[in-house]
């Protein structure tokens, strides 16, 4: 980390309020993107029952507001700098987005911003691609807590996506209500998760050959289980390969524990003991819906996408 002497006029922050995670990254310019100063996440699971109230319920509204507040705190000497909130799954499903933005508002003195689900995709491929290059073709996909993006550049370096509601909060909620875990729940995530896939295959259209890369906190998570990489460190995922029996090692072996055991992996964050199922359940079911047998990491995302469109004015910040 860069010592506090940097230009204060010329300092950012990103803020991702995710359906599960709420993630801060502070950063100022440099040649290639930016140069991280201060990096914190915090789990408040926003998008908890969601699916099945259609609204945020009031626990999770205050832990995140909550949250929010100490992830600011956390950065609090790299201020000034301007920040940019954006919200994702959660906030465009619920029909009580309208209450959370003006909590957020008559908390924090600034509006959030709630992105579509085609603005998020860009982002996420504008950050991934800091790590993964700009060379196409490439299926990029975004596990998250309340859906799952795909992004597709083909040769001709056009971009279409998909959105889902993939995420791992609602197929936790759902399929998998033990640990360690029974076959026949994982068999039926399965089978959902294999038609809900085919259905997103048929309408990306793929050109083969292609890469197919994987962003956030599941697959970097696997990553980091796969490769031993503790404590967690980015330059030590970005661009690692993950190959299909590895994955299915670590199931056998994760599925196997109680949630309290899972806890004591150091990849697993606090909070995603009972998403690292469904979440690996997702990756295995991607391979086979798309007929590969490897994937390509990227620490890097949405977050980063916002702080890239955050410095170059192409997303509106707060003077904080």
């Amino acid at each position: 980390m860069l010592s506090n002497s940097s230009d204060p006029q010329n300092r950012f922050a990103a803020l991702d309020l995710g359906s599960n995670t709420l993630r801060l990254l502070a950063a100022e310019p440099a040649e290639r993107g930016f140069t991280r100063l201060h990096y914190s996440q915090i789990i408040t699971r926003l998008g908890e029952r969601l699916h099945e109230t259609g609204t945020l319920c009031e626990p999770a509204m205050e832990r995140t507001l909550d949250g929010v507040k100490s992830l600011i705190d956390s950065a609090a000497k790299w201020r000034p700098f301007k920040i940019a909130v954006t919200a994702t799954h959660a906030l465009r499903c619920a029909a009580n987005m309208e209450e959370f933005k003006n909590r957020f508002r008559k908390k924090f003195g600034f509006d959030l911003q709630v992105i579509s689900q085609e603005r998020e995709a860009a982002f996420t491929l504008k950050g991934a691609e800091m790590v993964l290059g700009g060379g196409s073709p490439i299926l990029l996909f975004d596990i998250g807590g309340g859906s799952t993006e795909f992004i597709y550049k083909n040769g001709n370096k056009n971009v279409r996506s998909v959105g889902t509601d993939l995420g791992v909060v609602r197929l936790a909620e759902t399929f998998i209500k033990t640990a360690p875990l029974e076959f026949e729940e994982f068999a039926g995530l399965t089978n959902y998760l294999i038609k809900e896939v085919a259905g997103v295959a048929g309408r990306l259209e793929i050109e083969r050959p292609f890469t197919l890369a994987g962003t956030a906190g599941t697959i970097t998570s696997i990553a980091a289980m796969r490769f031993d990489v503790s404590p967690y460190d980015p330059d030590k995922i970005n661009n690692r390969v993950l190959r299909v029996d590895d994955i299915k090692k670590l199931l056998d072996k994760v599925g196997g524990m109680t949630i309290e055991e899972r806890s004591r992996i150091p990849a697993i964050s606090q909070g995603r003991e009972d998403l690292i199922i469904p979440g690996i359940g997702i990756v295995l079911a991607v391979m086979e819906g798309f007929g590969v047998d490897r994937i390509s990491v990227s620490d890097a995302g949405l977050l980063e996408g916002v702080m890239l469109s955050l410095i170059d004015g192409s997303v509106e910040g707060t003077q904080l």
